[in-house]
């Protein structure tokens, strides 16, 4: 059941919550094969490229991981989303951020770690890249979990958007709030 707080992240103009962010996720790839979702909290919070999770942890985590499609989405001091994006069957690993701010240099130091940690199976690139799913440059405070949602769709073979606008941004977050209902 969708809670309140919940309801509201979608509907106001505020960051949402890493409880919609993982509802979203859960509900949209949960049961698709070849997409597996890391949960953000079980890297710990992030700041300036640290990862609070043991190594154990996070490498027990992935242990199960070989060749699918991995989304992370990373909550960057409780007010910015940004996200890690890893296909394993083409070794290759990408980090986004929708404002291209100073955020990106530590989401990429949390995905070294991760890369790091893959399973000796796991065809493994030797650095992450910048992801660019042609959305554009978010110029509002509230909407990086959308754009990193839309990010998460483009590269898992989603049709492209183009470049959003804020009455688009608000249809997705109306696009959510239905999935999550």
């Amino acid at each position: 059941m969708t809670s309140k707080a919940t309801i509201l992240d979608w509907t106001a103009r505020q960051l949402i919550s890493d409880e919609a962010m993982m509802d979203v996720l859960s509900r949209k790839y949960g049961s698709a094969s070849g997409i597996s979702v890391i949960d953000p909290s079980s890297l710990g919070v992030v700041v300036e490229g640290t990862v609070r999770a043991p190594r154990k942890d996070i490498q027990r985590g992935m242990a199960s991981l070989s060749t699918e499609k991995v989304l992370v989405p990373l909550n960057c001091g409780g007010n910015h989303w940004c996200a890690i994006l890893m296909d394993l069957s083409k070794g290759e690993c990408y980090v986004y951020d929708s404002t291209a701010s100073s955020y990106i240099s530590s989401v990429r130091a949390v995905a070294q770690t991760m890369l790091d940690l893959l399973p000796p199976g796991a065809h493994k690139t030797f650095r992450a890249r910048i992801y660019d799913p042609g959305l554009g440059i978010q110029s509002d405070n509230y909407n990086c979990g959308i754009y990193v949602l839309l990010a998460f769709e483009i590269f898992c073979e989603a049709e492209p958007l183009g470049l959003v606008n804020r009455s688009m941004l608000q249809c997705m977050r109306y696009r959510y709030l239905r999935m999550c209902l």
